[in-house]
C-alpha cells in the first residue's frame, strides 16, 4: 500500500433515524478498521453518520453503506491533514 492508502477519507451518510439505523450503519462496517464514527440525530426521523477509515478501504466502505436500509444519501471526502503531535 501506497502513504496515499493511509491517508483518512470522510464518509457522510444521510438516513431515515428508526430504532435499528445505528445498529446498521456499525454492522455494515464491522469488518472495515473505522478510526472515527459520529452518528447525529438532526431532525425528526433524519440523522447524520460520519465515518473516517484509510482511502484504501473507502470505496468498500461506500458500498456497504449504500446497501443499508434507510440510507438515503453516502458522500465521500477528504478529510484534510491530521494534527501534528
Amino acid at each position: 500500500m501506497t502513504p496515499d492508502s493511509y491517508s483518512p477519507r470522510r464518509i457522510t451518510v444521510t438516513l431515515r433515524d428508526s430504532g435499528g439505523a445505528l445498529g446498521r450503519i456499525v454492522s455494515a462496517l464491522r469488518p472495515v478498521p473505522v478510526q472515527e464514527l459520529t452518528y447525529a440525530v438532526s431532525a425528526p426521523a433524519r440523522a447524520t453518520a460520519e465515518v473516517v477509515v484509510a482511502s484504501a478501504d473507502a470505496a468498500r466502505v461506500r458500498g456497504r453503506l449504500h446497501r443499508v436500509v434507510d440510507v438515503l444519501t453516502v458522500i465521500e471526502s477528504d478529510t484534510g491533514p491530521l494534527p501534528v503531535r
